[in-house]
């Protein structure tokens, strides 16, 4: 429908109730005045009853011209009446969709920001919740040193999405200048806290491994604990030391780990996002909500263990989403979601 349905739907409903009650007025007369024409035909003369229907034929034919002149008149003070709504619905309306043009292309620009050139050993994938978001990852490849991160911004939409692109940006600079992982977090978090004026924070997982030897140097900033999936072995959660989120705290000191890895190893990095994923259940007397949570990850990673070492990082991370929606059941997104999957 047109953006005047409003006004032409009004329009057309009152220019119908007022023709109903103008015919009816004047049916009625119709009525009456033949009436009064049947009582007295046997007492006028012919010329009188020819005058007499004249007179009716007359009084069709201004009903007519009556009926058009209502239509008329009703249809341009309707108009005239219902102009500032119509003007404020098509300012309204044109807003909308330049606001979401915009927000379309701001989704692409943030999209265009990942890196998406995947090594066979690694692959990422990001689902914001809204048009845009704060979730994040990132990686490179060079000389068998293989250096990995994900994020999360606190909040949503465009002030999440507006952090996400200031963290990458300087993570991406930090990173290629070969420091230490808690060296890294420290230039990352000083440069973030310098430019963060609105109390947002990052949580944040960096990592860096050298893919001949297995030998892993990592620094978790206060960001989900990744799943590490051995060969032949269950899944477990890594546990890190505790770190503050990214823009908290200006020259806070991070604390930096490391592991040793065997070949065949799967990390699973991945956002809140996904734990928090939520699904309604319901039942005659109770309606209670529940989270995709830690056992159901670990019970998920302990699957895909099950098919083999031939299983490609983009179908392990096809999967882990799938098993969210599954969970969620309809239920709508509330939350960004990145995941990465990598394997020694």
């Amino acid at each position: 429908m047109g953006k005047n349905s409003f006004a032409n739907r009004l329009s057309w409903s009152i220019i119908g109730i007022v023709s109903v009650i103008y015919l009816a007025a004047l049916v009625i007369i119709a009525v009456i005045f033949y009436q009064m024409m049947t009582d007295e035909a046997t007492q006028l003369s012919e010329e009188t009853l020819a005058h007499a229907s004249r007179m009716y034929l007359n009084l069709i034919i201004v009903g007519f011209i009556g009926l058009v002149v209502i239509f008329f008149v009703c249809r341009r003070v309707i108009r005239t009446k219902t102009r500032p709504v119509t003007e404020e619905l098509q300012t309204t309306t044109i807003a909308n969709e330049r606001m979401e043009s915009e927000l379309n292309v701001a989704r692409n620009i943030q999209m265009g920001m990942l890196n998406t050139d995947f090594p066979a050993q690694l692959h990422a994938m990001l689902c914001p919740a809204k048009e845009v978001g704060g979730d994040f990852y990132d990686f490179s490849l060079k000389d068998d040193q293989m250096y990995f991160a994900i994020g999360d911004v606190s909040g949503k939409g465009v002030p999440a999405s507006l952090m996400m692109a200031l963290t990458s940006v300087i993570m991406r600079f930090v990173a290629g200048l070969g420091l230490p992982i808690n060296t890294m977090l420290e230039r990352i978090n000083n440069s973030v806290c310098k430019a963060n004026s609105h109390g947002m924070f990052v949580t944040l997982f960096v990592a860096r491994i050298d893919l001949k030897t297995g030998h892993m140097e990592f620094c978790n900033a206060g960001h989900n604990s990744i799943v590490v999936v051995p060969p032949d072995e269950n899944p477990y959660f890594l546990k890190a030391k505790p770190n503050l989120a990214i823009g908290l705290l200006g020259d806070f000191h991070y604390e930096g780990e490391s592991l040793e890895l065997k070949p065949g190893t799967r990390l699973i990095a991945y956002t809140d996002g996904v734990t928090e994923a939520e699904s309604v259940i319901e039942s005659e007397n109770e309606h209670s909500i529940q989270q995709y949570g830690n056992e159901r990850l670990l019970a998920w990673a302990h699957d895909i263990t099950q098919k083999g070492p031939v299983v490609q990082e983009k179908e392990v991370v096809e999967s882990l989403y799938q098993s969210v929606k599954d969970f969620a059941n309809g239920n709508p997104q509330n939350d960004d979601i990145a995941i990465m999957s990598l394997k020694v």
